[in-house]
């Protein structure tokens, strides 16, 4: 049966008045303005479920039902919904799905987060994508977006609305990014932005393309996974906020790739009081010396407490660590995660003390193995700019990286000796206390091991 709610042209003026009112975090389109329907399913989603990666059309004559999960209101979502099939009593736990629709501004035609529809499904086709139900047309041999002036054929938006707090289920970190949890309402407890995207906006240019992907990490610590957002949401030139605490939104995947995206600003809920994860290592005799000559051979293989020195790990959980070849013991750092298995994201920082003021020069050696990209840089910071432990801001750094000769083999290859990597004088200009910065930079495929040794300030 089909239910339109027809208004007063008095009522329609003052509703839209209302709305100006609403706040717009939150505005969906308003119910009486909708035409509802209310159908009969015939099958539910446990029951279309398919294994098949390949599209299967549906010919039956059933219908299914599902509750709207995503919203496209604030540009986070594009031309696709995501639903959950409604959790059956019991605990059985709801089915994702997504429909895409080459349709923008879904929100205002009634898919609002919480709302139910009914699908139609005779003539559409359905696969598993990247692990999760997908429904919709065929497009080159893939499921693709339900055309402009067919969707109205397939999706009944109804007059039943639910609380998000009836669908919405709770996981950790380490729990949440599944296939089976795909496209359903998640919300993130005790969650973090990793360091590294601290002082940085939702949306970065930098990062390039039309979203950004960053880190979030479990306060309990050890667990990193993707958050992406989009440039098109108002609100991505914000920076991303320190504290701990929840985020709401939902679970998408891309090729391999898990992405949390949240529909609002407001999903994200971090009101407590943030987690040093992996805090920095801070020697207990850090002294701002004019002169260091530091061959590391006092310290015992995989140490990485440094009395003189500050080891910071901004991105996983990886610090330098002391290892030794040949009875040479040196510093090394590696995003390297054994063969066959792609690299761990890392970047992590280690702080030298000095006077600037007295010191003249700054000199080490390197030695690069299994070169897969270049991965060291060296930078200087002022103690008015880095407080020993705190956060690390590399706008306040200054990369001197290019004043070296830092050498790296072929790709693949590994140096077999170490190298100098050449003199920095420092500046007359450069006064005060500060740091020497190397800075480690790992990635999936950037595993470089970067071994330093005979660091010597003068």
């Amino acid at each position: 049966m089909k239910k339109f709610i027809l208004k007063t042209a008095l009522l329609v003026i003052t509703s839209t008045f209302l709305v100006g009112c609403v706040n717009s975090d939150t505005y969906g389109v308003p119910d009486e303005t909708l035409t509802t329907f209310e159908l009969t399913p015939t099958k539910t989603i446990l029951d279309i479920d398919t294994n098949s990666t390949i599209p299967v059309l549906y010919t039956g004559d059933d219908i299914v039902e599902g509750y709207v999960t995503s919203s496209d209101e604030k540009g986070t979502f594009y031309k696709s919904i995501s639903f959950q099939s409604k959790q059956i009593d019991g605990g059985t736990a709801p089915i994702g799905f997504s429909v895409p629709i080459n349709v923008t501004t879904l929100y205002g035609k009634g898919f609002t987060p919480g709302r139910k529809v009914f699908i139609k499904l005779k003539g559409l086709y359905i696969a598993k994508v990247f692990g999760s139900l997908q429904i919709g047309s065929l497009f080159e041999g893939q499921i693709g977006r339900i055309a402009e002036f067919e969707w109205k054929n397939f999706l009944f938006p109804s007059a039943t609305k639910v609380s998000e707090d009836a669908l919405v289920r709770t996981f950790s970190l380490s729990d949440a990014y599944t296939n089976e949890n795909q496209n359903t309402l998640v919300e993130l407890n005790n969650v973090q932005f990793a360091d590294a995207s601290l002082n940085r906006t939702y949306y970065d240019i930098d990062s390039g393309g039309g979203a950004t992907n960053h880190l979030l990490v479990s306060g309990t610590g050890g667990t990193q996974r993707v958050i992406r957002f989009s440039s098109f949401a108002p609100f991505t030139g914000k920076q991303v906020p320190r504290e701990n605490g929840k985020i709401r939104g939902v679970l998408s995947k891309f090729s391999a790739t898990f992405q949390f995206i949240i529909r609002y600003e407001s999903d994200i809920k971090l009101t407590n009081a943030r987690v040093d994860v992996f805090p920095a290592i801070v020697g207990n005799a850090n002294v701002f010396s004019a002169t260091i000559n530091e061959p590391f051979t006092s310290y015992t293989l995989n140490t990485s407490n440094f009395p003189k020195y500050i080891n910071d790990a901004l991105v996983g959980s990886r610090y330098w660590q002391v290892k030794s070849f040949s009875g040479n013991n040196y510093i090394e750092m590696s995003a390297f995660n054994g063969v066959g298995n792609p690299g761990i994201s890392t970047k992590t920082y280690f702080f030298i003390p000095v006077d600037f003021t007295a010191a003249n020069t700054f000199t080490f050696k390197e030695e690069m193995r299994f070169n897969s990209g270049e991965a060291l840089k060296v930078y200087y910071v002022t103690s008015a700019n880095y407080t020993a432990g705190g956060s690390i801001n590399l706008a306040n750094f200054t990369n001197i990286t290019s004043s070296f000769n830092i050498t790296y083999p072929a790709n693949g290859a590994s140096e077999n000796s170490f190298n100098s990597a050449g003199t920095y004088a420092i500046p007359t200009t450069l006064t005060g206390n500060g740091y020497f910065v190397y800075e480690y930079t790992g990635t999936s495929t950037v595993t470089t091991t970067v071994q330093i040794d005979d660091v010597i300030i003068n």
